[in-house]
């Protein structure tokens, strides 16, 4: 079996490459309006995608950090850590981004039940992830059967099944994005701008290769059940014109 490819790596590939063009722009459009005190980068911590963020408090988390081939010159902390274990209190982030965080942990659903913890009620979480529904997912589909390992995943989630976890975890998923219509092209430049990306944006959008997510974390309010009774209360003991019996 093919060894699992690191995203560092993987970023440093003209695949990665072309990857990495749209997820910056997709990253730095949807993180501009988040607002807060505390910012945490799950992954890929080579690549900044909070640069556009206006938050003041930014943390770069991941496994290691040793095969970085260039650091971001940010006022950011950096830190090591399991993802399904996160070293931060409850409740205390306002915004997380996970760049294939979730297929590349080892357990997905405790990592994104840990990340709904450390956010405060009204974060955002926004994911990438690798589509299996477009070119590459027939390619991936095509590694039981002695194909390459191309993509740096561990794990490969499809878009209903990351709405479902978000759902079952109280998270509203308000925003979303396809993109990478090109096909598998190993060792050869992809053009972005070539006439396969408008096609595929306008025809076809749900077979992108990848795809963005971006939730809301909600709180549940507690609600009645059953009818509210409406009854006035007479602190004086007797109501109004009405003679008490009990007169000396």
């Amino acid at each position: 079996m093919d060894e699992l490819l690191d995203l560092d790596t993987f970023y440093r590939t003209c695949l990665g490459r072309y990857c990495l063009q749209w997820e910056q722009k997709e990253y730095d459009k949807l993180v501009a309006d988040c607002f807060g005190y505390n910012a945490l980068q799950l992954g890929a911590p080579s690549i900044d995608f909070l640069r556009n963020n206006r938050i003041k408090y930014k943390i770069i988390a991941d496994k290691g950090f040793r095969n970085l081939t260039h650091v971001p010159d940010i006022s950011s902390s950096r830190v090591s850590l399991q993802m399904e274990m996160l070293p931060f209190d409850t409740e205390c982030m306002d915004l997380v981004v996970l760049p294939h965080c979730l297929e590349l942990a080892e357990d997905p659903h405790s990592a994104l039940r840990e990340v709904s913890r450390v956010l405060i009620p009204g974060g955002r979480v926004v994911l990438t992830g690798f589509n299996l529904t477009s070119l590459w997912g027939l390619r991936v589909a095509m590694q039981k059967f002695g194909a390459k390992r191309f993509l740096p995943a561990r794990n490969f989630m499809t878009v209903v099944q990351i709405r479902d976890w978000f759902q079952l975890l109280s998270f509203r998923v308000d925003r979303g994005a396809f993109g990478c219509y090109a096909g598998y092209k190993p060792g050869k430049e992809i053009k972005t701008e070539s006439w396969i990306e408008k096609a595929g944006d306008r025809w076809w959008p749900q077979c992108g290769a990848l795809y963005m997510l971006s939730a809301v974390k909600e709180v549940r309010r507690p609600a009645f059940v059953g009818k509210i009774q409406k009854q006035k209360f007479f602190f004086g003991g007797t109501k109004a014109g009405v003679e008490s019996n009990k007169q000396g």
